[in-house]
């Protein structure tokens, strides 16, 4: 019986100790924006969704469709502001922004993510954020949207890619605030 306790107690002692100084096989965490803890896999939908927007921003001077396109999966299906789209669509949009990009009054872009909350569960993963879209022309906004959005991902290879995304503008007022 003594032998047994002994056991289990030894057993006990060395998961406590494991758990006391880390665990080993799991990346070490870091804090989002909003100063939540994440892992390192949530860290990289971070990235990606920063990438997305920063790419979005450059392509009135990159003009290359493809910077934006390669992080959403060939089956990315989405809704924004009410509207369904796919990677088609969004390749049209892409070259429709593309020819205002090259004419005579050419646009700017100003993408932003914000308050980034990711989760992973294995090869797939979700965050909830905020955006905020401005397309500027002659120095004036043009059109000019901010929401939140929830975006799926995918893990391929080592990149996480959208898979699915819903996006809806930010709310009105209420029309009676004080009325709850």
């Amino acid at each position: 019986m003594n032998l047994h306790v002994g056991t289990i107690a030894s057993v006990f002692a060395l998961i406590l100790i494991q758990g006391g100084a880390g665990k080993a096989d799991t990346p070490p965490s870091q804090q989002n924006a909003t100063g939540d803890v994440i892992t390192q896999e949530e860290g990289l939908i971070v990235t990606t969704l920063n990438d997305v927007a920063n790419a979005e921003t450059q392509f009135s001077k990159t003009k290359d469709s493809a910077s934006i396109l390669r992080f959403y999966t060939e089956d990315y299906a989405g809704i924004k502001d009410g509207k369904s789209e796919t990677v088609k669509d969004s390749e049209k949009y892409l070259a429709k922004v593309l020819e205002r990009i090259n004419s005579d009054e050419p646009i700017g872009i100003s993408s932003k993510v914000l308050n980034i909350k990711p989760n992973v569960t294995g090869r797939l993963g979700w965050a909830t954020y905020e955006y905020e879209y401005k397309v500027i022309r002659s120095g004036v906004i043009q059109r000019f949207s901010q929401g939140l959005c929830t975006a799926i991902f995918r893990k391929q290879g080592d990149s996480w890619l959208i898979r699915h995304e819903h996006c809806s503008p930010a709310s009105p007022a209420p029309l009676f605030p004080n009325l709850k």
